[in-house]
């Protein structure tokens, strides 16, 4: 891709969900609804009480606070689709089914208007208003909904908060420039931070939820345990450093480069930390965008096992074990 194009593209990707995008980007193009569509689809709204969210005046109309009912004592162990960090999903109905990007470098998630039209979404809104997406830049009109079942092998979820993109086909700059296979919906942190553990095997494709079971690791093979770091406008942060300066650096495996800055232009970065975790000699590409937060992708990432543990707040990087 050349260099403006990718600049144009990285730009939009942050300021709309906190993301940076793969170097093939947009392969499918979007059908936008059209202003009439758009006003059939909004016509009837459903107040977020309904729900158990809470609801309160923002700039420019209503915003929503609340998440998404995670059964207890679920688990799953799932593959990689293509060999991409997307696994597939369903709703209420076994016919009803798509792939999900699993984005923890954005902090909400996404879905196109034609998958939400058959998962049966339900938009929030108050008196005939709806919620926009107030995120930053976005190019396609997105508004607050609600999905009443969701499930992905054994893990079950009701009254699923998040964004519709008023377009069907692709899910723009959310499917991370992934193609194959086909993005649905892109799981972003305030859907993936509501397990217990989440353990990441990048290397072969295989990602494991468990919904209440906490992880214990292997201290024999454990290289850092970093902290999660809370950072508004972002998904998964944790305690990072960039050549001895400490900030939180994003987590973002849905992102096929190595590792990503706004400050300074360089083709490697002589360090990076990860809590203790150090990288030495970094591929690193330009974020055009004064002030994002570093992000460690995913060629930087699949050296180790990694288990999220949200409501412990850490992240555990481990070696894997030597194969026998």
């Amino acid at each position: 891709m050349k260099t403006m194009t990718l600049c144009t593209v990285l730009l939009t990707s942050v300021l709309l969900t906190g993301c940076v995008t793969n170097d093939e980007f947009e392969v499918e193009s979007e059908k936008f609804l059209t202003e009439r569509e758009q006003k059939t689809a909004l016509a009837r709204v459903k107040n977020p009480r309904y729900f158990g969210f809470q609801v309160y005046p923002a700039q420019g109309g209503l915003g929503f606070q609340g998440q998404a009912r995670l059964h207890p004592n679920h688990t799953a162990q799932m593959d990689f689709i293509k060999g991409e960090p997307v696994i597939e999903f369903r709703g209420r109905s076994k016919r009803n089914s798509g792939a999900a990007l699993l984005d923890f470098s954005s902090p909400v998630t996404w879905i196109n208007y034609s998958t939400a039209e058959m998962f049966g979404a339900v938009f929030m809104g108050l008196n005939g208003d709806v919620i926009p997406y107030r995120g930053g830049a976005n190019e396609a009109d997105s508004f607050a909904a609600v999905i009443s079942q969701l499930r992905f092998d054994q893990c079950f979820m009701e009254n699923v908060p998040l964004y519709v993109r008023m377009s069907r086909g692709s899910l723009g700059p959310a499917a991370r420039g992934i193609s194959k296979p086909h993005v649905d919906m892109a799981f972003g942190y305030d859907v993936l931070g509501l397990f217990e553990t989440i353990q990441l095997n990048l290397r072969d494709g295989v990602v494991a939820f468990s919904a209440s079971h906490s992880y214990t690791p292997n201290e024999d093979l454990l290289m850092s345990a970093a902290d999660i770091q809370r950072v508004p406008g972002y998904g998964l942060a944790v305690n990072g450093s960039v050549y001895g300066v400490d900030t939180p650096v994003v987590l973002d495996p849905a992102g096929d480069y190595s590792f990503m800055r706004s400050d300074k232009k360089v083709s490697q970065t002589k360090q990076v930390s990860l809590g203790d975790l150090v990288y030495r000699q970094v591929p690193t590409e330009f974020i055009p965008y004064s002030g994002a937060l570093p992000r460690a992708g995913r060629q930087m990432l699949d050296k180790y096992l990694i288990t999220i543990c949200p409501r412990m707040g850490k992240v555990y990087f481990e070696r894997f074990p030597k194969e026998r």
